[in-house]
């Protein structure tokens, strides 16, 4: 399977992480963590183990992206039985 990016490339050739990431998908994101444990880039462990949580944040920040677009973009109708549904969901956990 390819993929094709687009990033901004900057004079000296590189590419901002952060760029990159934006570009991906979060299926995609989601596999650099596992992949990294696979083939590591460092050879200190604490590197590699810091740059994993960094991604992780990452894709936990993408999930939460796309769950406020979806509400964000929702209807006005489905808005309302979401409300309704936590209102409800609420009262009976306080119960």
């Amino acid at each position: 399977m390819t993929t094709t990016l687009s990033v901004k490339v900057k004079r000296d050739g590189s590419i901002e992480l952060l760029d990159l990431f934006d570009a991906l998908s979060l299926e995609q994101i989601s596999r650099v963590p596992g992949l990294l444990k696979a083939n590591p880039l460092f050879d200190d462990k604490r590197k590699d183990t810091l740059l994993i949580k960094e991604i992780n944040e990452l894709i936990y920040n993408k999930k939460l992206d796309e769950q406020f677009s979806l509400a964000k973009n929702s209807s006005l109708e489905f808005k309302i039985m979401l409300t309704d549904v936590i209102e409800k969901l609420i009262r009976y956990e306080n119960s």
